[in-house]
């Protein structure tokens, strides 16, 4: 969520800004600067392949910042717990074990019950946040086709005129 970017967009002609490209792209960054993980999380699980690749390195902050929001929100000294599936469909996770990575690295327990507990004080940030494998957001878009596939079929969806590139 670049401040300058988003201006600099702005600046674009009407034409350049209604690129379902460009509103798909601002649309993300504008979830992602208001820290909407639902909305964020939707819009990532939408994007096309390549989108999907460009922004794949932010999504382990994303998902991080949105743990510790639902950590601020949630944590009492009891604990209130969220069902590890809530979390995965949330966070657009590739399953309940890497749900259960995410809430571990962030010193958040587990109840036993496939639920994670939100204990006050608990929720902690050491180093880069996981990775992640991104096979939901990422990988899966694929879906058994090549790259070059992938990429040709992207470009004729948003309307690239390939005839007039140089060969």
């Amino acid at each position: 969520g670049s401040v300058e970017a988003l201006h600099e967009v702005l600046q674009l002609p009407e034409a350049l800004r209604s690129c379902p490209a460009l509103r798909r792209a601002l649309a993300v960054d504008s979830a992602f600067r208001e820290g909407n993980a639902a909305r964020l999380f939707r819009l990532l699980r939408i994007l096309p392949y390549l989108q999907s690749c460009a922004v794949r390195c932010h999504i382990g902050r994303a998902r991080r910042g949105a743990l510790a929001r639902l950590a601020r929100a949630l944590s009492t000294p009891k604990g209130q717990t969220l069902p590890l599936g809530f979390m995965v469909r949330l966070l657009a996770l590739d399953g309940p074990e890497e749900a259960r990575d995410l809430c571990q690295a962030h010193g958040l327990p587990l109840d036993g019950q496939e639920r994670v507990v939100f204990l006050r004080g608990r929720y902690t940030e050491e180093g880069l946040p996981p990775a992640g494998t991104c096979k939901v957001l990422v990988g899966s878009k694929l879906a058994g086709r090549t790259l070059e596939e992938v990429v040709m079929a992207e470009e004729e969806d948003e309307g690239v005129d390939r005839s007039k590139s140089p060969a």
